[in-house]
């Protein structure tokens, strides 16, 4: 556990909590902003946990408890312990919490985790052009947008542009 706020806690993801993962990765409002194109399972998903649980697994996985809730699920993908670097991923899977500064907060924990607890140099995200909160919520907490993936993305009968925000641990 790393915990910034006594509302709002990293927590590792435990078995328990795939069902509500796979649900939330398969809401058509969630779907939309991330690369996954087919619907999941519980096979997918305990396939992915036992891969995380894996002592060389290159991802750091969590869920986000708000006041014990779980809410959420994110983390560090491609973690790359030579170059100190990793891609970070993060989902508010209960959408009625959304626009509460929830989402910052948690990208704040993962952030601080990255760089505090890991030593991180640098930290990457993936954000779909159309995703326009999330290039605010990552233009909030410095990350700089530093590539355009011109389009990368098939969705919704048209390609888009992926872009590619870092933010470095000075």
């Amino acid at each position: 556990m790393y915990n910034m706020s006594k509302k709002l806690e990293l927590k590792k993801i435990s078995k328990y909590d795939l069902e509500i993962i796979v649900k939330w990765r398969n809401d058509p409002k969630i779907m939309k902003y991330n690369r996954q194109f087919f619907l999941l399972n519980m096979k997918h998903q305990l396939r992915w946990f036992n891969d995380l649980s894996k002592k060389d697994s290159e991802q750091r996985m969590f869920v986000f408890k708000y006041n014990g809730n779980t809410i959420g699920v994110g983390g560090l993908i491609h973690l790359d312990k030579k170059n100190r670097s990793a891609e970070v991923s993060i989902i508010l899977g209960e959408t009625k919490l959304q626009h509460r500064g929830l989402g910052t907060m948690a990208l704040q924990l993962l952030i601080n985790y990255a760089f505090q607890k890991l030593k991180l140099h640098r930290i990457e995200a993936e954000i779909f052009e159309y995703n326009k909160i999330s290039v605010k919520l990552f233009e909030r907490l410095n990350f700089k947008r530093e590539a355009i993936l011109k389009d990368s993305l098939w969705r919704n009968g048209r390609w888009w542009n992926v872009y590619i925000f870092s933010i470095i641990n000075d």
